[in-house]
């Protein structure tokens, strides 16, 4: 398993290459990239700030996925600090024997990462204001 939280820039391919492996028929990822809108407001940056637990709570939210789903190797890396338009802020990947259960797993490791890991962001947006919104749901 590999998890990690910091300011340095994140891939997809340093997930899927932490758990490929040999017995792996399936390697799914998953980019979640930051885009330059949020409804009708065109955004500009993103800046993400992380609780100090936010790297133990990751760490669990990826064990516990993988326990969920056996057979699965989970990889998951989450950005904070400043972030631009076409950067990616999460990838995860999740490699297993079979295409179903990598699927699932990999739904399973986003979705539990955005309900507890404690990491929100602020964005600014093209007319100068800037909006707070919690990552975490």
């Amino acid at each position: 398993m590999f998890a990690r939280v910091d300011d340095t820039p994140i891939t997809v391919d340093e997930c899927t290459d932490a758990v490929g492996d040999a017995t792996a028929g399936a390697v799914v990822s998953f980019a979640g990239v930051v885009r330059n809108h949020d409804e009708d407001r065109g955004v500009t940056w993103l800046r993400y700030s992380a609780h100090p637990s936010a790297q133990t709570v990751l760490e669990e939210v990826a064990h516990e996925v993988a326990l969920a789903h056996p057979g699965c190797r989970m990889a998951a890396a989450h950005r904070v600090g400043d972030l631009g338009i076409g950067d990616v802020a999460l990838a995860c990947a999740v490699a297993s024997a079979h295409r179903a259960e990598a699927f699932a797993a990999c739904a399973a490791l986003v979705d539990e990462i955005k309900a507890r890991v404690p990491i929100w962001k602020e964005q600014g947006f093209t007319d100068g204001s800037t909006e707070w919104v919690a990552a975490l749901g």
